[in-house]
């Protein structure tokens, strides 16, 4: 035996030492790599698991064993020698703490230990397998077996519906995603005993192996061989907890199939062009029957638009929350589409907003390019899905959304954003608007035949006769032409000007806590809310945890102190454009104060940047309600003070005013009682309440829509449209005339 001293003083151990020093150093100059977290780990035990394996093959060489007691002794030394190697990086990545921030060094800690020292572990068994069965060309077919086990990942990723993968190696693959939140602790501290496990396994058996080729070729007498008791005993212990990961897998959350989805969602629907899988339990019949009617809608828009038909039935699974589609296939804030198995996975809430857009993607599949049915280019694959997928993106229509972009000082590498891994640069909002806007001018200008060849190729130059920075040229003159305002500009700011998840301090440590912020606020543990996101806010200060304890200190009715915080976080000249729909927030609190002319200010500076229809209304019911002198105190309760929906209810149906009814109307409208919303609402006139006319007839038509009578929803949409208050409205408005429209027809040319 060699031993581990003179094992630490060989060429390859040096080397090894070499190669950890350096790549740790250059982590250290790259964004989200520089600091002891997830990123930093999964990088490192890629690298570690090659280099150990490969340490462990050639050490394994310069070994002369003369019994079982001798290998099991090798197996000891390179273990300790493989601890001594993941120190280095460890070491100096804890050390670059005293130069950039990291927000939590015990998480970073655990994931290191659960990451990398079970996948190098991992890997030196796999070595060892290797350096015994076979006598020739080790590191090639350790190199070879290396690869394929990493090639699990895009395996289960592009077979299953899931983006997540649990790899003996690399640990835990959250998938390309936007979703900043990383809670996989729990999970991955099962996965890696079972990694631990199958480990003890291929080592056990490699000595097992060893033992029966040694005493075969160094000795006649049989009777001398030993009884492998020890690795059996090791065996039997070990191999049930590999086999039972794998068995349950699916029911362990270290895999998701279709089956199995389908088996927890258990509702199934079927129409002509989909199958929709659904929660049986969160969605009632009418309910699926119309969101089946919604998949056909757009599905007969989007086939025209692309000019495709398709006869295999789209699959369409919807999950009854972010919670549960994170659970089961990833991404759980994030809506997803496989064109290469015909899928879209989407949330129940995200429904109505990012339908169109995935089955963009879908029916794309139609002429992208084999195997994954899509471009090669991201940003033509998320362009198209903007282009005739998002009708509206950040409630302006689509050049001008792109044009916003420019006006909040954001100038990206367009060149950049239509290369191989330029759409992920800067941040998703840029990314989208910009693709989408440029998309649809090639589709407007050039027609969707040839774009759909630049879909297949890439090439613009083939396609167009053009290179991409004319088209990007004179793509930009018809931008520019939109004109702004400069309430436009603070909206701009707040969409545009926002880091991707490489900017950002300690994104995934933020995320996770946010996110247990935002649980606690749903339990109404305000308290408990309260020093979670003030824990975050030490961390570092970002416009969700700002957002977050406002709305604490507001639910706390603390209402001067949280007056008070979102006063002087607007102050913040670096920070407060990101901030722009806390002024309602901050209206509210002025207005439980009983400062009317500040509440007032607040509500007319939110209405004037039309950041979306839900402000928009919003405002619009606050600045009536202040009018209001007959139930303006009552009011004042129902906007500032939170209450159990029956309560609300019960209180708003004490009221006479139209306002008041409004609001109960709408109330009865959200708790799917449509009968009762439809009395009230046609019991009252829009002329009351001018300034809430397109809201009344919006959601009038909404009640009526629900209520499958659609020639008088179409009706009411078609008085909303002239007064429609912004451009974003009236296409929203013209899209549900034009399902009226689609669900008037005759079954046969409907669902």
């Amino acid at each position: 035996m060699i031993g581990i001293q003179r094992f630490i003083q060989t060429r390859a151990f040096q080397i090894s030492v070499l190669i950890f020093i350096l790549f740790t150093i250059a982590c250290t100059r790259v964004p989200l790599f520089n600091y002891l977290g997830f990123e930093f780990s999964a990088l490192t035990v890629v690298l570690a698991g090659f280099v150990g394996g490969l340490l462990t093959l050639s050490l394994w060489k310069q070994t002369d064993c003369e019994c079982k007691a001798d290998v099991w002794q090798f197996v000891g030394e390179i273990a300790f020698v493989q601890f001594i190697l993941l120190v280095i990086p460890f070491l100096i990545s804890l050390a670059n703490v005293l130069f950039v921030k990291n927000c939590s060094i015990g998480d970073g800690m655990v994931l290191y230990v659960l990451t990398v020292v079970p996948g190098v572990l991992f890997s030196v068994a796999l070595a060892m397998v290797v350096g015994i069965v076979f006598e020739k060309w080790r590191k090639t077919i350790f190199t070879v077996l290396y690869i394929l086990v990493l090639l699990q990942i895009p395996l289960v990723t592009f077979f299953r519906p899931q983006i997540f993968a649990f790899n003996p190696i690399l640990g835990f693959f959250p998938g390309f995603t936007y979703d900043e939140t990383l809670q996989v602790t729990q999970r991955l501290l099962i996965y890696r005993l079972a990694t631990c496990a199958a480990s003890g396994c291929l080592v056990t058996s490699a000595v097992w192996i060893w033992h029966i080729r040694f005493h075969r070729k160094e000795r006649t007498d049989a009777s001398y061989q030993s009884f492998p008791f020890i690795e059996i005993v090791l065996l039997a212990l070990l191999l049930p907890i590999v086999l039972v990961m794998m068995l349950f897998s699916d029911r362990l959350g270290f895999s998701s199939s279709q089956h199995y989805i389908q088996q927890k969602l258990v509702g199934n629907y079927q129409t002509t062009h989909f199958e929709i899988i659904y929660p049986a339990g969160s969605v009632q019949r009418e309910q699926i029957e119309q969101l089946g009617r919604l998949h056909e809608y757009y599905y007969s828009k989007l086939s025209h638009a692309l000019n495709v038909q398709t006869q295999e039935r789209i699959v369409s699974f919807l999950y009854s929350s972010p919670e549960e589609k994170g659970k089961l296939i990833g991404a759980g804030h994030t809506d997803i589409a496989k064109p290469w198995l015909r899928q879209i996975h989407i949330n129940l809430t995200d429904v109505d907003a990012g339908l169109k857009h995935e089955m963009a993607h879908i029916l794309a599949g139609e002429f992208g390019w084999s195997p994954l049915k899509i471009s090669h280019n991201s940003g033509l694959v998320e362009g198209i899905a903007v282009a005739v997928g998002d009708d509206v993106l950040y409630d302006e229509p689509l050049d001008r959304a792109a044009a916003l972009v420019f006006a909040a000082g954001v100038n990206p590498d367009m060149e950049s954003l239509f290369s191989f891994s330029g759409f992920a640069k800067v941040n998703a909002g840029v990314s989208y608007a910009l693709a989408g806007s440029f998309c649809k001018f090639l589709i407007d200008s050039f027609g969707i035949d040839q774009f759909k060849k630049l879909y297949l190729s890439g090439d613009f130059v083939l396609t167009y006769n053009r290179t991409l920075p004319s088209l990007l040229t004179e793509w930009r003159t018809i931008v520019h032409r939109q004109q702004f305002t400069a309430n436009d500009s603070i909206k701009a700011q707040y969409f545009f000007r926002r880091l991707s998840i490489f900017g950002k301090e300690c994104a995934r440590v933020i995320a996770n806590l946010n996110s247990e912020t935002r649980e606690l606020l749903a339990r109404h543990e305000f308290e408990k809310a309260l020093a979670s996101t003030e824990r975050s806010l030490r961390l570092s200060k970002t416009p969700e945890a700002v957002f977050q304890k406002a709305t604490t200190l507001f639910e706390l009715r603390r209402f001067k102190d949280a007056a008070d915080f979102v006063e002087t976080q607007l102050r913040d000249t670096s920070f407060g454009s990101a901030l722009l729909p806390i002024h309602l927030r901050l209206g509210d609190a002025y207005w439980a104060m009983d400062s009317l002319v500040r509440a007032k200010q607040e509500y007319e500076m939110m209405a004037r940047s039309h950041l979306n229809a839900w402000y928009e209304e919003a405002c619009v019911l606050r600045l009536e309600s202040l009018k209001n002198e007959q139930d303006r105190s009552e009011l004042r309760v129902y906007f500032t003070y939170s209450m159990e929906d029956t309560v609300r209810m019960d209180r708003l149906s004490k009221l006479s005013s139209p306002l008041a009814r409004y609001l109960l109307a709408r109330e009865l409208a959200g708790k799917e009682k449509y009968s009762e919303a439809c009395s009230i609402f046609e019991h009252m006139s829009s002329s009351n309440l001018k300034s809430l006319e397109f809201f009344y007839l919006q959601r009038l038509g909404r009640v009526y829509f629900s209520m499958q009578e659609w020639k008088k929803a179409g009706t009411l949409f078609e008085k909303a449209l002239p007064v429609a208050p912004t451009i974003s409205l009236k296409i929203e408005i013209k899209e549900w005339i034009e399902r009226c429209e689609f669900e008037s027809k005759p079954p046969s040319e409907g669902v």
